[in-house]
């Protein structure tokens, strides 16, 4: 018996094979690819999200230019560095300066039994027996409340040290990267459309879907970065006004304010109720009071006014949904976080629409647990197709 397989078998196997030894190819080209941009990773994925901001705007110069790219992604780049970078630059050295007070400050304040005598018996006491008196259910003979606090408030000295040192002692790192990026900024402008087209066909999905996810990500990159870093600013600017007017030094504290209102929900309140608490255990009641009416009302207000007008394109995702990714996204990538937390939530966001208008047919809708087991489900919309619901069993016939 001739057990030679035929030539269209031998032909398809040796298909197969070579299609399994490309996609193993194409997998190792694609690791190795990885490890030499994993050190530069952040920085081009912040190029590409700035590349996707500035790019109706290189459009706009690349037609006053007559077509030339390479003059009008240069355009673009020294008009960033002229009105955004150069300000931030001249804001660093003089934060710097104040910045390194501050830290050493606080870094005596501790090594020198500061929290000790702030969280003294003396300036608890009296705090403690206003709980006992008006909130008579709360039993605090069980908790040391002094030694709880000293801890505290250690811990979170010593985290702003090192946040601090590591700011400070990084700057060259940061410059260097910061060269990265406008090199990045400048290539992905001017090449921008190809590289993105080059994706797009490499990507099995229709060009429909492929646009919904270029578009969805880009809308929320706008609206995180433009929206959500201008109300960081003004909310900075007015935090920072207000812990001057209380004697604590307005613009480093200002800046870490702008920092945190980038997280959502708490946001300032992270500053500016220790802030509060601080000056209320140093019997400066009246500052106390200022500095919590000030940002609660001022600050917080901005954040009101500013953020729904700037934000008005996100994704419209719930706030809860916001304030999850973000935290995931500082405790996964650092402060890279705060940017990548949104963009993966509107990524997860356009596929789940996507799977939705995908399988649209497969998923009709399914009527909650209904009283009655033999009631009939609920009829089908009409632009999702499937079988009519006969009108004479429904419980409204």
């Amino acid at each position: 018996m001739n057990t030679t397989p035929a030539k269209g078998q031998r032909t398809l196997s040796s298909r197969n094979l070579f299609s399994y030894f490309l996609f193993l190819l194409l997998v190792l080209a694609l690791w190795l690819a990885y490890r030499l941009v994993d050190p530069f990773l952040h920085t081009l994925i912040l190029g590409a999200v700035f590349s996707a901001i500035c790019y109706p705007l290189f459009l706009r110069c690349k037609t006053l230019l007559r077509g030339n790219a390479i003059l009008a992604a240069l355009l673009v780049l020294t008009g960033l560095v002229v009105c955004i970078v150069i300000p931030v630059c001249v804001f660093v050295a003089l934060l710097i300066p104040q910045g390194m007070q501050t830290v050493t400050a606080i870094n005596k304040w501790l090594s020198g039994g500061g929290p000790a005598a702030l969280l003294s018996e003396s300036n608890l006491k009296p705090w403690l027996e206003w709980v006992q008196v008006n909130l008579p259910f709360i039993d605090l003979g069980h908790i040391n409340f002094q030694a709880s606090l000293l801890e505290l408030s250690r811990t979170a000295g010593q985290t702003l040290i090192q946040w601090g040192s590591y700011v400070l002692g990084n700057t060259m790192l940061f410059f260097l990267h910061f060269l990265l990026l406008l090199l990045v900024m400048f290539f992905m402008l001017k090449d921008g459309k190809r590289m993105v087209e080059g994706v797009k066909y490499l990507c099995p999905l229709r060009e429909e879907q492929e646009d919904m996810i270029i578009l969805g990500l880009r809308r929320v990159a706008r609206a995180v970065l433009v929206g959500g870093l201008l109300v960081a600013v003004v909310q900075g600017v007015l935090g920072g006004i207000g812990m001057a007017i209380v004697g604590l030094p307005g613009m480093f504290w200002g800046t870490v304010m702008a920092f945190a209102s980038l997280v959502p929900v708490v946001g300032t309140g992270l500053v500016w109720g220790p802030a509060s608490i601080y000056l209320l255990l140093m019997g400066q009641w009246k500052g106390a009071v200022f500095l919590a009416l000030w940002s609660s009302l001022v600050v917080a207000g901005a954040d009101s006014i500013l953020r729904p007008y700037f934000m008005r394109g996100s994704s419209g995702a719930s706030v809860f949904y916001i304030f999850i990714f973000i935290l995931g996204g500082l405790k996964a990538f650092g402060m890279a976080g705060i940017i990548y937390g949104p963009l993966i939530l509107s990524f997860t966001m356009v596929m789940l629409t996507l799977y939705g208008e995908e399988y649209r047919d497969i998923l009709a809708p399914r009527p909650l647990a209904a009283a009655d087991p033999d009631a009939c489900p609920a009829p089908l919309p009409p632009n999702r197709g499937g079988p009519e619901t006969p009108g004479g069993n429904g419980p409204g016939n």
